[in-house]
């Protein structure tokens, strides 16, 4: 878990995203981003830590794809950018894989391996079946 938390590290950098690695935060305290300054404020204290992964990534898609804090004011504002943010953190982690020479039998154990929470594996099927993925994901 180490490698793929460095390796979101570096993409930010390389990104001009701010990260703020906070290991004081309560345990249940949730990651939060800004678009400017792009700015990630991560709960290094998270207390499932197998998902601090899919978390970064996640929280680098808010910024990258523009979700500015104010979405939570509207219901479906704030559902596109959450689901914006899931497919671009899946893309990211995908990205790793590739880069890592990773791979996985089905996108479920793909979802297991980075911990992503069950309630977003609808976003699994739409990234992984919307298009062919010669990245991490080889049908048996």
């Amino acid at each position: 878990m180490d490698n793929v938390l460095q390796w979101l590290m570096n993409y930010c950098l390389d990104n001009d995203i701010g990260v703020v690695y906070k290991n004081d935060l309560p345990p249940t305290a949730p990651s939060d981003s800004w678009c400017n300054p792009k700015l990630v404020i991560f709960n290094g204290n998270y207390y499932k830590p197998n998902e601090k992964p899919f978390m970064l990534a996640h929280e680098i898609g808010h910024v990258i794809e523009g979700n500015p804090e104010f979405y939570h004011l509207a219901y479906l504002g704030r559902e596109k950018g959450e689901f914006s943010a899931n497919r671009f953190a899946i893309n990211l982690l995908r990205i790793y894989c590739s880069e890592n020479d990773i791979h996985y039998s089905t996108y479920y154990d793909f979802a297991k391996a980075f911990a992503i929470p069950k309630q977003q594996y609808y976003v699994l099927d739409f990234v992984f079946n919307s298009r062919p993925n010669p990245i991490s994901y080889r049908p048996q």
